[in-house]
C-alpha cells in the first residue's frame, strides 16, 4: 500500500541528502557564481562540440528559480522516499541517476544545440516510473489505475512552454524499466 508517514521520511536518508544538495546548490548559485553555474548546466552545443560531458550529470542538481526547485523537491521527497524504502539504497541511487542521465541524453540528441537544460526532473520522473513498476509488481490494481492517471497528468503537463519534456518522458521510462528489472530480479531470487 502506498502510505508514507513521518517515520518513513526519517528513514529516507539518501532522499533527504539529495534534497539538501539541490537546495544548497540553488542558494549557492543564487547568491553569486553565475559563470560557474553556466559551466554546469546542460548546453547541448558545449557537450557535443566541446565534449563537456559532465554537464549531463551536474545539470541534475541545478534549478532555474525557486518554484522549479520547490516543485521538484516536493516530488523528490514523496517519490524518493517511497522508492528508497522499497529498493536497496544502491538500487535507489541507480534508478535516480540512470533515469536522470537517460532523460538528459535524449534531450541532448532530440533538442536543438543551443538549448539550455537543467533540473532534477528527469531523475524524479524516473522515481515516478519506478513507483509505477512497484505498484504493478504488487498487483495493486486501484493504485495502478491512479498511478497511470498521475503519470499521464504529469507527462501531459510536461508539454508546457519552457519544460524539457524529453527529460521527463525518457526519465520516466528509464525509471520504470530499471525499477521493473530490479523487482523482477528480486522476485526470481525469492522463488529459489
Amino acid at each position: 500500500m502506498f502510505v508514507l508517514d513521518a517515520s518513513n521520511f526519517k528513514k529516507a536518508r539518501i532522499t533527504i541528502f539529495l534534497i539538501s544538495i539541490n537546495v544548497l546548490f540553488y542558494f549557492f548559485f543564487s547568491l553569486a557564481f553565475e559563470d560557474l553555474f553556466y559551466q554546469l548546466v546542460q548546453i547541448n552545443s558545449k557537450i557535443i562540440v566541446e565534449l563537456e560531458i559532465w554537464r549531463l550529470f551536474t545539470s541534475m542538481f541545478l534549478h532555474g528559480d525557486i518554484m522549479h526547485l520547490f516543485s521538484n523537491m516536493i516530488a523528490l521527497l514523496l517519490f524518493g522516499t517511497y522508492v528508497e524504502l522499497n529498493f536497496s539504497k544502491f538500487e535507489f541511487l541507480l534508478i535516480y541517476f540512470i533515469s536522470g542521465l537517460i532523460g538528459n541524453m535524449f534531450s541532448l540528441f532530440l533538442l536543438p544545440l543551443n538549448v539550455i537544460s537543467l533540473g532534477a526532473s528527469g531523475a524524479i520522473f524516473g522515481l515516478i516510473g519506478a513507483t509505477l513498476s512497484l505498484l504493478i509488481a504488487e498487483r495493486d490494481t486501484p493504485l495502478i489505475i491512479l498511478g497511470l492517471f498521475y503519470v499521464f497528468y504529469f507527462v501531459f503537463s510536461s508539454f508546457s512552454p519552457g519544460i524539457n519534456y524529453f527529460a521527463h518522458i525518457f526519465g520516466l521510462l528509464g525509471g520504470f524499466s530499471t525499477g521493473f528489472v530490479f523487482k523482477r530480479k528480486k522476485k526470481s531470487f525469492e522463488t529459489y
